[in-house]
């Protein structure tokens, strides 16, 4: 490890606590994966080139396929839309992350929104995402989403419905980089931000053996260089 407790910005892996929450909430039968969402107030973000499915309010999305949009394309409006279904105000939502992270030991981390999109005081360290990302490990539902390289996304706009299909951010999984020889990938997240750099956190299995390697890379200058980092660390441990 190099750094494991700096603070970083963790851009879109964000949403891997994003997705623990919502699953908690499936779990004690609060909501269910098959519930269908009305999209209330509209959805604004600061910036510019957010990667959003663009829903309006009106729309009809089940929560399974927001949680596809959230994890398979990172896309921003998906994490909006499941803090204010889960917790109906997405204040109230960021409170319920903060309180799952220090439960998981996170103690050097902050969040103040369920998609991570630059703020000065959202933050974490590689090691509390790592404590972060085993939680979501654990859940089965997550992990069949994550093994996905492409989706089908439904919602509906005034009586119409609309399809969208999906391509994963991993580029490991979307064929842009090749796979590590050898292995292979269960949960995974990606994130990219000016300030936060290219980023991605997986679990990878080696074929041979069956042992787990949790990996995480943040702070890269580019895709490439990303990607790369992923192998060299895996070269370490042949």
């Amino acid at each position: 490890a190099a750094n494991p407790h700096k603070k970083i910005y963790p851009a879109s892996m964000t949403k891997i606590l994003t997705a623990i929450i919502v699953m908690d909430a499936v779990n004690s039968g609060q909501i269910s994966l098959n519930d269908t969402v009305v999209v209330g107030k509209k959805i604004e973000f600061n910036e510019d080139d957010v990667a959003v499915l663009g829903l309006k309010p009106g729309d009809y999305i089940s929560v399974n396929d927001l949680m596809h949009g959230l994890l398979v394309s990172s896309l921003n409006d998906c994490a909006v839309v499941l803090a204010r279904y889960v917790s109906g105000s997405v204040s109230s939502f960021v409170d319920t992350m903060n309180q799952k992270a220090e439960e998981l030991g996170a103690t050097n981390s902050h969040f103040v929104n369920p998609h991570g999109l630059h703020d000065n005081n959202h933050y974490t360290t590689p090691y509390d995402l790592y404590l972060i990302f085993k939680e979501f490990l654990k859940d089965n539902t997550l992990l069949n989403i994550d093994s996905k390289s492409t989706y089908t996304l439904t919602y509906t706009r005034n009586n119409e419905k609309v399809e969208i299909d999906l391509t994963a951010t991993n580029a490991f999984l979307s064929n842009s980089f090749d796979m590590p020889s050898g292995y292979h990938i269960t949960g995974w997240k990606t994130g990219t931000t000016e300030k936060a750099g290219s980023c991605i956190i997986l679990e990878l299995i080696s074929d041979e053996t069956g042992d787990k390697y949790i990996c995480l890379v943040s702070n890269a200058t580019d895709h490439e260089t990303l990607y790369q980092n992923v192998q060299d660390m895996l070269k370490q441990i042949y």
